[in-house]
Formats: structure tokens, sequence, C-alpha cells
């Protein structure tokens, strides 16, 4: 969840359990509070009673809560506030996983990329446009119409991590896909976001995606105070951050891009995601695309793209990528 309450917690003891949340810090001194704010995340005094603030809302954490995982995260999230997830300790590695972005890529083993547009199973599978490297391909779970993906066919784990021969395509790829949603949409303006992989693959979380994939969306910016949130930063080189996991942004393929990569600022899963529910008054949870198609979102952003490719004249870039989009999406049934 995104933290709604500028909470202050108290331990009367200190406990490992506590510190093994991803979004909580343990400190000694109240003067270290704000500092740990601006990481977004919640500091915990370990004190033997409570204290006062009209800045901060100080709560104490009930003894029995302690060495209850579930028990304390609703605790936390019914109070306001994310604690983050809970630290097991164990560590993933990717490099043998099965990989549906790398499938989606190589077509699902049909013939052409038409075939596969009209045959593949999920709807959120058709390749809208596809150049040399990269494929575009609607957001798992969209919560918005005009919500897609950039994803590179070769299995390379964030946009930082290109290979310098790569960036001139993504470049073009990134300026067709705002061209096609301004106008597909009558948008004003299209977002570029990721959740950038470190280089080793290795991950925490054993359901993470480790394959690049930029997600784009039209009419969807964060306001100023979540940019500050993660401590989004102006940087002229994402690959700057190829050695670290980071959370880019930019408004617009020509704005500029904004990085949160400091490994001590908490970036919340799925956080744009988390921002949209929020502004959409969903209900909790629903942000998540593992437990949320929003399969009328995808549709209805398959027809718009599909209506205004089929219909207008297009640069020969865009209507070359697009041709198999068109072609496969107009034989699918229904």
């Amino acid at each position: 969840m995104i933290t709604k309450v500028r909470t202050v917690l108290v331990s009367r003891r200190y406990d490992g359990f506590l510190e093994r949340f991803e979004a909580l810090e343990i400190i000694e001194n109240p003067k270290q509070i704000k500092n740990v704010w601006k990481r977004n995340k919640t500091p915990i005094l370990i004190k033997e009673r409570s204290m006062e603030s009209n800045e901060f809302k100080f709560i104490e954490i009930p003894e029995y809560l302690i060495g209850r995982e579930k028990e304390f995260i609703n605790f936390c999230h019914e109070n306001g506030f994310e604690c983050g997830e809970f630290k097991t300790g164990n560590i993933y590695d990717t490099k043998f996983d099965r990989c549906f972005m790398c499938e989606i890529g190589r077509h699902r083993g049909f013939a052409s990329t038409s075939l596969h547009n009209q045959y593949v199973e999920k709807p959120v599978d058709v390749i809208i446009y596809e150049s040399d490297n990269f494929y575009v391909v609607p957001e798992l779970g969209a919560m918005l119409k005009g919500y897609l993906m950039i994803v590179p066919k070769e299995h390379i784990l964030s946009v930082a991590q290109f290979p310098k021969s790569y960036f001139t395509e993504y470049y073009e790829v990134c300026e067709d896909v705002e061209k096609i949603l301004l106008n597909a949409f009558k948008g004003s303006v299209v977002t570029f976001m990721e959740h950038g992989s470190g280089p080793s693959g290795k991950t925490s979380h054993k359901k993470s995606i480790v394959h690049a994939h930029t997600h784009v969306v039209v009419d969807f910016t964060l306001k100023k105070d979540y940019k500050e949130m993660v401590s989004l930063k102006k940087c002229e080189d994402i690959t700057l951050a190829s050695k670290v996991h980071y959370f880019s942004y930019q408004e617009g393929c020509k704005g500029d891009l904004l990085i949160s990569m400091d490994p001590e600022v908490y970036v919340q899963r799925q956080f744009p995601r988390q921002v949209m529910a929020e502004e959409l008054n969903l209900a909790p949870g629903q942000y998540n695309w593992r437990e949320n198609e929003f399969k009328e979102m995808t549709d209805t952003t398959l027809y718009y793209l599909y209506k205004y490719l089929s219909v207008n004249q297009l640069d020969e870039r865009i209507f070359k990528r697009t041709k198999d989009f068109v072609d496969g999406f107009s034989k699918r049934a229904n």
C-alpha cells in the first residue's frame, strides 16, 4: 500500500523480527525520524513509553504481534502505513526459470507474428508492435486503457543493461508508441516507467519478473509528492544504474529521465500501479496484476489501437511494425 500516515513505531524491546521488514528501520534517536521518512520508510524507536508529536503519529507495537508476520502486516495497514515485505533471507536465482516474455518474443511457437496474434490464447499476449529486437504488448492487469509494455526479445534484465547497439532502436520504439497512444486515445502525455533488475538476475522475491519491460501509459503521471516519496532524481544516462535495482520514470520520450537507485530508499513493488489504484479509489490489493486481470481494459486498449492503426495513414516505420497486429487481430474470433 501507499503510506498515508506519518507514523513512528515504538517498541518496548529490540527484536530482530521488526528489522526484517523492507520498509521499517530501527533508530536510536528521534532526530533520525525525518531522515528515515525521506527514504520512504517508517522508523521504529526502542523506548519504554510512547512520545507525542504534532508532525508524526507515535504508535506502540503490541508485544503479541512480534513474530507474527501476517498479523503484524495487517496491523501496519490498518494504521495507514506500509511496512514492506518480510525478508525471508532466501535468494532466488532466476537464471534457469521459464520466462513467458521470452516465449512471447518467439511468438509462442507460431510461424509468424500475424498467426500468433490470431490464435494466441490470451489477448494480453497479442503483439501490437514489433521491431527487430523489441515487441509491445498490453500491460498485465491494466487498470487504465492505453497501458502497454515495451519488451526486448532477448533475455536482458533491465533497460540500463541494454547493449549500446540497442538504444537507437529502443528510442525509436518509444517514439512510435508515444505517437500511437497520443493519437489512438487523444491523449496529452505518455509516461514511461521501469523497475530495473540488478545485473545478477537474483531476487529476494520468488515471483519477480526478471526480464526488462518498460511500462508505457497514456494520461497518467506521478504527482510531485509521489516522486519525492521514492527520491526520483534527474539522470542523464540510464546505464549509470546498470549495477543496481532501480525505478525509472519519464514523462514523454523526450522528457527528463528520473531515476531512484539509492539502495537505502524503499520503492514499493508495483509502485506506479499502487498509485493508480489509490487515485482510482480501488479496493486494497486490486493493484496487483497477479490477482486482477482487468481484462475489459485490455480488450478496450486493443480495440482502440486496432481501430486507429487500421484506418489511419501511418508513417512507413509504424506501418511495417504494426502490420502483423492489424492483420492477425482482425481475424481473432470475437
